[in-house]
């Protein structure tokens, strides 16, 4: 699946690119591309999902098996495999009654092409039932202890079961018990035995938090709307903390809402909150942004970016602490991914502080915080996510970040020089002309990074293209630019699309995730609900602005900026458009936020990149090195709550 999967990618970014060109060069734009790279998109996603799953991409928040010893960990670990297993097993069956179900009532896309709604939605079944296995070779790869009949156990159950379901047909029959059809109640039985296979402490984890579950929010029906929003977010709270995967902990949640809190159970929910979720061609520019960057990083061209900045910063008190903040600037505005910008400049940067004596809180800080920018300064993936979400023009929102990135930028180089200055020690003076060498080689790639990066820019802010469009030929450019630099190779090629199809499909299987559980949310009208708690306790809307701040700053403590945005909009931005806040700016505000957790313990995933790079530093150095950027990040929110048109004065003049 996973050829199949890179294949989407790439046939995404040349239909774009087919289409940007035709537009231009002849006037004579496709009707097809467009809605044709959309179905790669879907494909891309869900062929995926088995193998990033099995890459160990489906994120987690790890604190209940932290806390535990091995054996322990490993039970509660196959557990939340076989709960997982179990969403994944009804949205698969789900997916595949409606691309039947599309089949047999002839059903077409409405659009130019007229295409048959089961072709773009095969993918998905298909996509889901690879998940399903994965999950299997994950659960027999934990029960490695066991003997190899009991770890083949799983799969023939799981056979069993879904010859069983597809012979139910299109009319499942109910079981009899409430308001449940029978397959989901046999789906419910088999994961609960299986979770047995592997021994009595696992398999009464599984069956225990299930039928817990269940009959929590089995007698919540009759619960008000403000505790059964409470409900949700509990047990949101609750199946992350055991390790759940981010995406199945919102998918469960959102199944539980829609079995036990909607007049009539609607099942069928899944598969089509899946489709609706990522039907959408602006969401194809996640992928092609993904790929840019990947394209840069592994052909290298983006290295001599800190050498660059170095050799003109040098001589400035804390001056390759500074070269690197720049370096990620720039890098960022190529990249799309905080992680990606802390780890293409750190690889660099960080050695090379660390050989002229920097302090490893200064130099692995500053390269910390400075990766932050990959996803302000735009292109910026989590900002696409928020614009498709909530509405908005992606082009817009990537305009409005550029100011506040740079302002950001110029904040953190500030928080250098005063730490410099208060402790000279941390960053020995580097003389003129004894900084990192300058080549041509370096000058040949930092000139094609920056090519690239007005392309990019020029093409949004001259409305030229879309953010999508403008990710295809910012892809198409990556890739000529390694061929041209020799650089280019089939095994990185094939890294590159690789990494691109993890990346997206992790991205959007927590995206459907939160889908499903946004229809639980608009059942129980959950914004209105805090919209009326906010109105009735006479707070004015920038005491309701700290508490979101204050809530963004601990769900940071624990959630990636992805898991952050799609959990929280279908609550917050209904409150934040009720206040008045405008939707552009606040989408900046928020991205900043999701910043935050990028270097924030336990859970900074630019902490962890970094600490990588440097083997021998602490985490907790690390750490303690971005803490004085934290405060930088806090005055840049300040100074757009004060003025915000430095978010919007761009948008405006696009206008």
């Amino acid at each position: 699946m996973m050829v199949v999967a890179v294949a989407g990618v790439v046939a995404m970014a040349l239909s774009t690119t087919y289409d940007v060109g035709v537009r231009y060069v002849f006037n004579a734009p496709t009707v097809w591309a467009t809605e044709l790279s959309t179905y790669f998109l879907i494909a891309t996603i869900f062929l995926g999902a088995g193998a990033t799953h099995l890459a160990g991409a489906n994120v987690r928040v790890e604190f209940l098996p932290n806390l535990l010893r091995d054996a322990a960990r490993r039970d509660v670990e196959i557990a939340c495999a076989w709960v997982g297993l179990l969403i994944a097993l009804l949205a698969a069956w789900q997916s595949a009654l409606m691309v039947a179900s599309d089949y047999v009532n002839e059903a077409r896309v409405f659009s130019l092409l007229l295409t048959p709604t089961w072709m773009p939605k095969l993918p998905i079944a298909i996509g889901l039932g690879g998940l399903v296995l994965a999950l299997l070779v994950e659960i027999e790869t934990l029960s490695a202890h066991l003997p190899r009949w009991r770890r083949a156990l799983p799969y023939g159950l799981v056979l069993a079961l879904a010859i069983l379901l597809l012979a139910f047909g299109r009319d499942v029959p109910m079981s009899g018990i409430g308001r449940f059809d029978l397959g989901s109640v046999i789906a419910l039985l088999a994961v609960m035995a299986g979770g047995f296979v592997a021994g009595l402490r696992p398999g009464l984890m599984t069956a225990g938090g299930l039928l817990g579950s269940i009959a929590l929010f089995a007698m919540a029906k009759d619960w008000g709307t403000g505790t059964l929003a409470l409900l949700l977010f509990a047990g949101i709270a609750a199946f992350l903390a055991t390790g759940l995967r981010i995406a199945f902990a919102l998918a469960l949640v959102g199944l539980l809402a829609i079995y036990f809190l909607l007049p009539m159970p609607f099942p069928m929910t899944i598969a089509e909150r899946a489709w609706s979720g990522v039907n959408s061609f602006s969401l194809t520019a996640v992928p092609l942004y993904v790929l840019m960057g990947a394209l840069l990083v592994r052909s290298r061209l983006s290295d001599e970016l800190f050498v660059v900045m170095a050799r003109v910063l040098a001589p400035l008190p804390g001056g390759l602490a500074h070269a690197a903040t720049a370096g990620c600037g720039i890098f960022a505005a190529v990249s799309g991914s905080s992680v990606a910008t802390a780890a293409t400049v750190g690889s660099v940067a960080c050695p090379e502080m660390t050989r002229r004596r920097y302090s490893p809180a200064l130099a692995y800080g500053s390269v910390a915080a400075g990766g932050t920018l990959g996803i302000l300064i735009p292109p910026s993936v989590p900002m696409i996510i928020y614009a498709t979400t909530v509405g908005v023009s992606v082009v817009e929102l990537f305009l409005a970040g550029i100011l506040p990135g740079i302002l950001m930028m110029l904040l953190f180089m500030g928080v250098i020089l005063a730490w410099v200055w208060l402790r000279p020690q941390d960053a020995p003076a580097i003389r003129r002309g004894e900084g990192p060498a300058l080549t041509r080689d370096s000058l040949v790639d930092s000139g094609l990074v920056l090519l690239l990066i007005l392309m990019v820019i020029g093409s949004l802010y001259g409305g030229l293209a879309t953010a999508s469009e403008t990710g295809a030929i910012g892809a198409a450019a990556a890739f000529v630019f390694a061929a041209l630099r020799g650089r280019l190779s089939r095994p990185m090629l094939r890294a590159c699309l690789e990494e691109t199809v993890v990346v997206t499909s992790f991205i959007f299987i927590i995206v459907v995730g939160a889908n499903i559980l946004s229809y639980g949310f608009d059942f129980l009208k959950v914004s209105q609900q805090v919209m009326t708690l906010a109105t009735g306790a006479g707070l004015d809307r920038w005491t309701v602005f700290l508490a979101i701040i204050l809530v963004y700053v601990i769900l940071g403590m624990f959630l990636d900026s992805i898991s952050m945005l799609v959990l929280t909009l279908p609550v917050v931005f209904p409150v934040t458009q009720a206040l008045g806040f405008d939707p552009i700016w606040m989408g900046v505000i928020l991205v900043i936020m999701a910043e935050v957790g990028l270097i924030t313990p336990p859970v900074g995933m630019n902490l962890f990149v970094l600490q990588g790079i440097g083997k021998d530093v602490a985490l907790r150095t690390i750490a303690i090195g971005a803490l004085p950027f934290l405060g930088a990040m806090m005055v840049t929110v300040l100074l757009l709550c004060l003025l915000p048109s430095i978010a919007l004065v761009l948008p405006a003049m696009m206008k």
